[in-house]
């Protein structure tokens, strides 16, 4: 939908638009764990992080079209990064959503992202500055009710947007690498999937992992690249990185790009191997019947 203030057109989504059923679902996140769950962000920092990407996220669009549209990405990465950072100063909810809007206009390949904004914006804060940032862990944990209500909205918002398959998979991986953390490190059942209740993995799992732009688009490739960022977490779980969720996806995430260069290329030449493997016996019984025709 588009209408015009004067001469400079407005944009405005479609009711279709995937990203405000995501919106809505990332408010009702955040209103169960302020109003609920009392969790420990004050509004301002929420406030502060949602104003933050959604005017850097206006500003960048009309400079690249100039057309202002609605940010409704924008909102999304600010209120997940409002929701995600935890620090006592205000400063991290500038910063978090500067370098989000910042990866999401200027580091990009053949027009699409590399980086999911959100996870790029928090991840480069928890490495740069740990001291100051780290992320939630798992506030949800009180109440089951709580979790499974959420798991609920958010699995409805992965099938939405046709990631439910990827979630799946990095669920399952995610799984299996618990286990076999748990059969090498002995650290307890309750220590290896105690995550997976709480907000931190489900955030991730359901609303930042099922980014469209910045995951695989066949189902083959997302089913792999939910069991590789699965594998990689599990992995920097057992060296005892804090924040391997994040730090995972944050180095899984430009294998996409490169996939959908290499992937018509493979195509390309497997199809080549083909023809030539379907050739190669026509033209041996050619060979041998003009020789045959010799004699």
């Amino acid at each position: 939908m588009q209408y015009k203030i004067g001469t400079i057109p407005v944009v405005f989504p479609s009711l279709k638009d995937p990203r405000l059923f995501m919106s809505c679902v990332l408010i009702s996140y955040t209103l169960i764990g302020q109003l609920v769950l009392s969790f420990d962000h004050r509004w301002i920092q929420i406030i502060t992080s949602v104003l933050v990407a959604c005017t850097l996220d206006t500003l960048l669009s009309f400079w690249k079209s100039r057309q202002i549209v609605l940010p409704v990405s924008g909102f999304i990465t600010g209120l997940g990064l409002g929701l995600l950072v935890e620090a006592i100063p205000l400063w991290p909810f500038i910063v978090a959503p500067i370098l989000a809007i910042g990866a999401k206009a200027f580091i990009r390949f053949q027009g699409r992202n590399i980086f999911n904004p959100s996870n790029f914006g928090l991840t480069v804060l928890l490495i740069l500055a740990p001291a100051t940032v780290t992320t939630l862990a798992a506030q949800w944990s009180g109440s089951m009710l709580i979790v499974m209500l959420v798991v609920v909205i958010g699995g409805f918002t992965s099938f939405r947007v046709s990631r439910w398959d990827l979630v799946l998979s990095f669920v399952g991986g995610f799984a299996v690498m618990a286990l076999i953390e748990e059969l090498i490190i002995h650290n307890g059942f309750a220590f290896v999937y105690g995550p997976m209740l709480g907000v931190a993995f489900q955030l991730f799992s359901l609303s930042m992992l099922t980014d469209p732009k910045t995951t695989p688009e066949t189902r083959r490739m997302r089913i792999i690249f939910g069991l590789t960022l699965a594998l990689v977490d599990g992995i920097l779980r057992m060296l005892s990185i804090q924040n391997s969720l994040f730090i995972a996806l944050f180095f899984v995430s430009p294998c996409v790009p490169i996939l959908r260069l290499c992937t018509p290329i493979i195509k390309a030449r497997l199809a080549a191997v083909k023809l030539d493997a379907a050739i190669a016996p026509e033209s041996a019984s050619r060979t041998r019947e003009y020789r045959g025709s010799r004699y």
